[in-house]
């Protein structure tokens, strides 16, 4: 028996939720599902906003969708929700839906998202930036760059389980009426970014993005790109694994003098790498026990020997007819103990 099991949960997001939030929510519903709770998710007759979130399988289906809808069913969103939110244990909702819908006595227990407490309407890059990860990530002289993916909205969906699970915990256990659990991407941010806030108070600075005068550095190669990270004791091995005699000059000799000469320091190890490839680059620095990273895709990181044969990415058999799917997908959690369900198809019947 699974630990929520008899546990009743609905996801409910108003027409003009921001996408991060239903993204974060949907997390929130996957990991309960997981967990043996009945999760359901209202859906318009169009279909929800997610079927049609890249990417796409070669079915043509929405692999995000697959992801975080396992195991859920689908409802056709009514009119006034109020009612079918009302007959779950617990709810996962957006902000502005709340409003709208939840001013009755006695709701469920919630978890309500939102973008930013002083600012509901606030965009997720707009939310990036107020928490200062914008200012750690990328170039100064270019242009910001947001996130890869959907950190922010599933660092959200996250903090929304763990609160949502505490309330369910609670009203099971018959301690008071049920609670409503407020999460926003920015408080979620500002505890990811939690660094730079502590050395903000301690310093006269937070720390910044220093671009190419950082001391460690992304850098190019033949085919993609390399982390340039290594120790001190390691500068004797890079120089050698680099091969340009102008790393061993005085400007270069000391950690102080690599750091004042970041930029120069950063051009002569791309140019001394730029005919390798990443493959050469590793296994040239592991002869030299240098920590140096090569950036892999995804589609590439599927194939590392290393997660192959640590049995890393197994698939998780999608059911028969579940429409547009591919045969599997890769996981990463305990698979063996908590398989997805079937993809939900289109809802067509309204609840009853």
């Amino acid at each position: 028996m699974k630990p929520l099991e008899g546990i009743r949960v609905i996801e409910i997001y108003g027409p003009d939720a921001a996408l991060a939030l239903r993204l974060a929510g949907s997390l929130t519903g996957r990991i309960l599902a997981d967990l043996g709770a009945q999760v359901s998710f209202g859906e318009p007759p169009e279909g929800d906003v997610l079927r049609r979130v890249p990417p796409f399988t070669a079915g043509g289906g929405s692999a995000t969708f697959a992801f975080l809808s396992a195991g859920k069913h689908a409802i056709r969103l009514p009119d006034d929700p109020a009612q079918l939110i009302a007959a779950h244990d617990g709810a996962i909702i957006d902000a502005g839906g709340f409003a709208r819908w939840c001013g009755q006595a006695a709701p469920p227990a919630m978890a309500v998202l939102s973008m930013a407490s002083h600012g509901a309407h606030a965009s997720e890059f707009t939310v990036l930036a107020l928490s200062g990860v914008l200012d750690i990530v990328g170039d100064p002289e270019r242009e910001p760059l947001r996130l890869g993916g959907h950190q922010a909205a599933y660092s959200a969906g996250l903090s929304a389980f763990t609160g949502l699970l505490a309330a369910l915990c609670l009203a099971r256990a018959g301690a008071g009426a049920p609670r409503t659990v407020h999460v926003n991407l920015l408080d979620t941010l500002l505890w990811i970014n939690w660094k730079s806030v502590i050395a903000g108070q301690v310093a006269a600075n937070s720390p910044s993005r220093q671009g190419r005068a950082a001391e460690w550095q992304v850098l190019g190669c033949a085919d993609g790109w390399l982390a340039l990270v290594y120790q001190v004791t390691d500068w004797p091995a890079l120089c050698d694994l680099v091969g340009d005699p102008r790393l061993r000059e005085e400007r270069f000799a000391t950690v102080a003098a690599r750091r004042e000469n970041g930029r120069e320091l950063a051009a002569l190890i791309e140019a001394g790498l730029s005919h390798h490839t990443r493959d050469e680059i590793r296994s040239l620095a592991l002869a030299r026990r240098l920590p140096l990273g090569p950036v892999w895709s995804p589609a590439e990181l599927l194939q590392d020997r290393h997660y192959l044969s640590r049995g890393v990415f197994f698939p998780a058999i999608m059911p028969e007819g579940a429409a547009g799917m591919m045969p599997s997908l890769p996981v990463v959690w305990n698979g063996a103990r908590f398989a997805p369900g079937p993809v939900p198809a289109l809802a067509t019947v309204q609840h009853a």
